[in-house]
């Protein structure tokens, strides 16, 4: 019995370690998610290339925007489902694009508001050229009260890193 109790210990660690476990990426790396996780696959971070960022559940947006014209499908992940995959315990995101814009952005607007990192419009791979490869955008056209410089302002394109951050009170 003695032995069976630091056996029971030791198999309990590897199943919740082994459920953070996170694969490499095999393409090119798109998006990099530091902060607060508990799963990583580099160092300290979580990177991922498409086919990974795939294989998340997928949500779909048909809006206008300001920055393109007429009517567009967007489809992509919930910040949500990303993050519960990585063991998160933030509630803002600080979101930075390619050319080092960043915004911050609270986790409930992915519930509340309805938004998604977005990889493809109308159902094409987001290219850089497209404001792609990740673009957050919200419903614009479902809701009016989203249509304000503070949403306006969170929809950043040509997304490559995010960081989780717990706030404190």
């Amino acid at each position: 019995m003695r032995l069976f109790v630091p056996f029971i210990v030791v198999v309990a660690s590897l199943i919740s370690s082994a459920s953070f476990a996170l694969e490499q990426p095999k393409g090119r790396v798109i998006l990099t998610v530091t902060g607060a996780i508990n799963a990583t696959n580099l160092e300290q971070s979580a990177v991922f290339d498409q086919a990974m960022l795939q294989v998340l559940p997928t949500h779909s947006i048909t809006t206008r925007n300001p920055w393109t014209k007429g009517l567009h499908m967007y489809q992509g992940f919930s910040a949500v489902d990303l993050l519960t995959k990585l063991g998160n315990k933030g509630t803002l995101l600080k979101v930075t694009a390619l050319n080092q814009y960043m915004t911050e952005i609270p986790l409930s607007d992915f519930v509340v508001n309805g938004a998604i990192f977005a990889t493809h419009q109308d159902g094409k791979p987001m290219s850089v050229r497209k404001l792609g490869p990740i673009m957050v955008i919200y419903p614009f056209d479902q809701r009016d009260d989203l249509k304000s410089e503070v949403f306006y302002g969170r929809s950043i394109w040509q997304v490559d890193r995010i960081e989780s951050i717990v706030l404190t009170e």
